[in-house]
């Protein structure tokens, strides 16, 4: 009789460790879930509002794209790409130009704008969504011969721009690299570098490239 109620005991045991722990699998599930789910939820309702995040001194530029938002006016949210003029169309003032400030100085001048006829101290915010793409060439006795794209918010030296078509070819002559730069005034003109000493003599600069630049790497003389 003992042996049995020990048994019985034993098994009312695990059983009700089981149930336990279905229940605390189930309170942890849903506790991990429950933060996902709002997380989400709040990135999607905010996904409008998500740009590149850039300095106020980012100068706009044609083919950019933008986010203007007004605080508690969402008919006047709007996400638009800078035209070749340089403007933009938005809601109730129309086209604006852009092209050529800041955005401290774009955000400004919308809230001056919408400031001046429709909206009491409006809260304007602006934010970069696409950048317009600056871009080189490379050519010639590289890896991957293509177009290196120059990023939005640094400079773009030579090694780097040469390690994103991966390197000099076995056959390329790095002690002789052309760059051809087209100027302000429309002059072209070229340079020869050695950038063999460029990633070699720590005391040799290297050398920032500009948008439009065509990279030429020739073949060794053999």
């Amino acid at each position: 009789m003992k042996l049995f109620q020990t048994s019985l005991a034993s098994i009312l045991f695990i059983l009700c460790s089981f149930a336990n722990a279905q229940d605390i699998s189930s309170s942890v599930s849903g506790s991990s879930g429950s933060p996902n789910n709002q997380n989400y939820s709040s990135s999607s309702n905010g996904s409008s509002g998500i740009g590149i995040v850039v300095g106020e001194n980012y100068i706009l530029k044609p083919s950019d794209v933008i986010s203007v938002e007004v605080y508690q006016e969402g008919d006047l949210e709007k996400s638009v790409r800078v035209e070749g003029d340089g403007s933009v169309a938005l809601a109730l003032i129309g086209k604006v130009k852009v092209a050529g400030m800041t955005v401290a100085e774009a955000q400004s001048l919308i809230t001056d704008l919408y400031n001046r006829d429709y909206i009491v101290d409006p809260q304007v915010s602006l934010l970069v969504v696409q950048f317009s793409p600056k871009i080189i060439h490379i050519l010639g006795s590289v890896n991957s011969p293509g177009v290196v794209e120059i990023p939005p918010d640094r400079d773009l030296s030579l090694t780097e721009a040469i390690a994103g078509v991966r390197g000099v070819s076995r056959l390329g002559n790095p002690k002789s690299v052309t760059i051809k730069r087209v100027d302000s005034d429309g002059r072209a003109r070229q340079m020869e570098v050695n950038f063999s000493r460029i990633v070699s003599d720590p005391n040799v600069k290297d050398i920032i490239l500009q948008e439009g630049d065509t990279v030429w790497v020739p073949e060794r003389i053999i």
